[in-house]
């Protein structure tokens, strides 16, 4: 009888440390407008619990960015999509390779920034993207977003013609290109996604109901629905300079 306990205090153990992962995930490069830099550095640790992660210590403990979760309904057998607070704000987009081993972060404008999972190096300790509280004056629960590095983690400049104002000695006015209009990779332009809820049911049978919007059949317990697009804010677009 001890020994049945023994056992099953080890496999609970055993279950509860299984049941968070944390990883580190090296920046290896950013694509903006279509063009893509290396010139990047920095990282993130990413702690995995069930159906959410966030960003943590390399221990697990949050930085204070909020949390994703993982949307079934657009993930599949080649990546996993999660939604939610982080660095980037609070409708965040982090794309995983099915088996976590790379991620991308897609912004709202479109721009991607392409993290590999490696080895933390032994003097890497948190993220090195965390936002600062904003402390003179005001709302003391804004926050303020830290760029180490010059801009985005190792100095990836964005304008690169080294110039974004008119020629000083010119007495003329700048051409300004017009903005090109991106269909929004998030939603194919539909303004609108899947996301499942997956409701209690409290002891209430499940059965299938239709879904008004899409049209297609689905579990009661799935909790089905169509939200606003996060990534475009349901314009099914964005647009760039």
């Amino acid at each position: 009888m001890n020994r049945f306990f023994i056992i099953l205090i080890t496999f609970v153990c055993c279950t509860a440390i299984n049941a968070q992962t944390v990883s580190y995930y090296k920046l290896t490069k950013k694509v903006h407008n279509g063009k893509i830099s290396v010139s990047v550095s920095g990282g993130q640790f990413i702690t995995f619990l069930q159906d959410i992660c966030y960003e943590s210590d390399k221990r697990g403990v949050g930085v204070g960015h909020g949390k994703l979760k993982l949307n079934k309904g657009y993930s599949n057998g080649t990546y996993k999509l999660y939604m939610g607070s982080s660095y980037w704000g609070t409708d965040a987009i982090f794309k995983f390779k099915y088996d976590l081993s790379v991620l991308n972060v897609i912004l709202e404008n479109g721009d991607t920034y392409v993290y590999r999972r490696l080895p933390a190096p032994a003097s890497v300790t948190t993220c090195s993207l965390i936002r600062k509280k904003e402390n003179n004056g005001g709302n003391s629960g804004s926050f303020l977003p830290s760029y180490p590095n010059n801009g985005y983690g190792g100095g990836y400049n964005t304008n690169n013609s080294g110039s974004s104002s008119p020629s000083q000695g010119r007495n003329t006015t700048p051409f300004r290109k017009q903005p090109t209009k991106h269909t929004c990779s998030l939603c194919n332009g539909q303004r609108r996604i899947v996301k499942d809820t997956y409701p209690s049911l409290y002891g209430q049978s499940d059965y299938q109901v239709k879904c008004n919007e899409c049209g297609g059949y689905f579990m009661r317990s799935t909790g089905h629905t169509h939200i606003t697009c996060p990534q475009c804010h349901g314009k099914g677009y964005f647009t760039t300079n």
